[in-house]
């Protein structure tokens, strides 16, 4: 327990001198504006020199194939779903399916964006592409071809 007794309520002419120089160096750095180039070139995610992953890249053609081709629906967790596979499952794991589902469309989506950004060879593209491929692997080894990705 924090004993408050002895600790001042107010701050101090110090303390108060101390926050109004910092407030003036926040707002002296504030107006120096960044030109659009600038602020374009720091958005930019770094690249990754040493290349994609042929796996992840073949799985990230196929999603946004699927995309393109209206097969998933962005906004549609349940676009995912491989409707067969899914209708034979218990309620217990199809409600598991869905709620994995909404995640994975979640990160679908983020590569989407980035894509249409086109950012094809990123750390971010490519860590989200692996992310979501062996999420989807390790829900398949459970209960079968669930996801048509």
């Amino acid at each position: 327990m924090i004993d408050n007794k002895n600790q001042p309520s107010e701050r101090t002419s110090e303390q108060k001198q101390q926050a109004a120089q910092t407030t003036k160096e926040i707002i002296k750095y504030a107006k120096n504006d960044l030109s659009a180039e600038a602020q374009a070139e720091l958005g930019k995610p770094i690249k990754d020199d040493t290349g994609v992953n042929p796996e992840d890249q073949q799985f990230l053609q196929m999603i946004i194939s699927k995309i393109e081709k209206k097969e998933i629906n962005l906004l549609v967790p349940s676009s995912l779903l491989n409707k067969p596979v899914y209708s034979s499952l218990s309620e217990v794991d199809q409600g598991k399916a869905d709620y994995n589902a909404i995640n994975l469309l979640s990160t679908i989506r983020r590569i989407n964006n980035l894509w249409q950004l086109s950012d094809h060879e990123s750390y971010q593209i490519q860590n989200l592409v692996h992310q979501v491929r062996v999420t989807k692997e390790r829900l398949e080894e459970l209960g079968g071809d669930i996801y048509i990705i």
